[in-house]
């Protein structure tokens, strides 16, 4: 009979860490700096692998630039309303991402004669003339008119150029001579090199001023720009600007003296005052309370109303 041979025992567990075991503890290994540094940027990457994806279910990056990564640039990925179209006919709003309609092109703002017939003609073609918002959907960039008709215009263009600027020079040697006439007129006692700087400066075309504004009376321009004149060329308004008065205050305190002037120009008032007397009379001295507290200044609130953005255009 065959002697059976006897399973070798089972050996068993260290009791060196049995009690770790029994108490589920687990004994951790410090990590080294690189090692965390690497397991945050796949966190990081994990993010923003989740992140885009849900922004491609959502149909939010169609159609939106890449970055260099591959994946849309976040920038982009931001939701902004679209301005909603007017009631033009034939005219819808667009954003200068989005794609240019097939044999259309883009014309940039910039030149009103190309601007204006491109829309006029596309109209005329009874096709549509896309508004360029930029992306923030704040300012507009241009307008997508068909290729064809911005073509023609361009050529319309060039071959009237001449006619343009001799037609444009008549005009504006016109409105010269009429705006002087204007402030003569308004002004009769007005030095004659004031009347120069004024006629210069507040209605110089393209300048933006209160001359060139079409929302005011010409009457109303003139005074405007005469009392803009004597504040800063005949007040300490500047002085008391430099020594940190705000415009507010300075405008008031000053005001008295820049409705004396303009009153002597118009020929009114009980005593005539000429430019000499009144510039000397300033130059005495600018800290005297005497210049600034001749009239009270709430008696004109014109003065309150040039405190508006339009104001910044009368500046000399």
């Amino acid at each position: 009979m065959t002697p059976t041979r006897k399973k070798p025992a089972r050996k068993r567990a260290s009791k060196k860490h049995a009690g770790r075991r029994k108490n589920g503890v687990k004994k951790t290994v410090p990590r080294s700096p690189q090692s965390i540094l690497t397991q945050s940027r796949r966190s990081s990457i994990c993010k923003a692998r989740i992140r885009d994806d849900l922004l491609a279910v959502a149909g939010s990056n169609k159609g939106q630039p890449l970055s260099k990564s591959g994946r849309p640039a976040w920038k982009y990925s931001k939701f902004v309303m679209i301005p909603a179209s007017n009631d033009e006919p034939f005219e819808e709003n667009c954003f200068e991402r989005d794609p240019i309609p097939e044999d259309y092109v883009f014309v940039p703002k910039g030149n009103v004669y190309v601007t204006r017939h491109c829309r006029s003609k596309t109209k005329e073609s009874q096709r549509v003339v896309y508004l360029v918002y930029h992306s923030s959907g704040k300012r507009t960039l241009g307008i997508r008119v068909p290729s064809e008709i911005h073509s023609d215009v361009l050529q319309s263009a060039a071959a009237t150029a001449d006619s343009r600027a001799n037609a444009v020079k008549v005009r504006d040697e016109r409105d010269h001579t009429r705006y002087r006439q204007l402030l003569h007129t308004q002004f009769p006692l007005m030095p004659a090199d004031s009347l120069e700087i004024v006629l210069d400066h507040a209605f110089l075309k393209g300048s933006g001023r209160v001359g060139r504004t079409t929302m005011k009376s010409d009457e109303r321009k003139a005074a405007l720009a005469v009392e803009a004149h004597i504040r800063h060329v005949h007040t300490p308004y500047e002085s008391l600007l430099d020594d940190g008065m705000d415009r507010n205050e300075a405008r008031k305190a000053v005001w008295g003296t820049v409705k004396a002037i303009k009153t002597a120009w118009e020929g009114g008032g009980s005593q005539t005052m000429d430019l000499l007397t009144l510039g000397s009379r300033m130059d005495v001295d600018s800290d005297t309370p005497e210049v600034v507290d001749l009239e009270s200044p709430e008696e004109s609130p014109e003065v309150i109303e040039l405190d508006s953005a339009e104001e910044d255009e009368l500046e000399i």
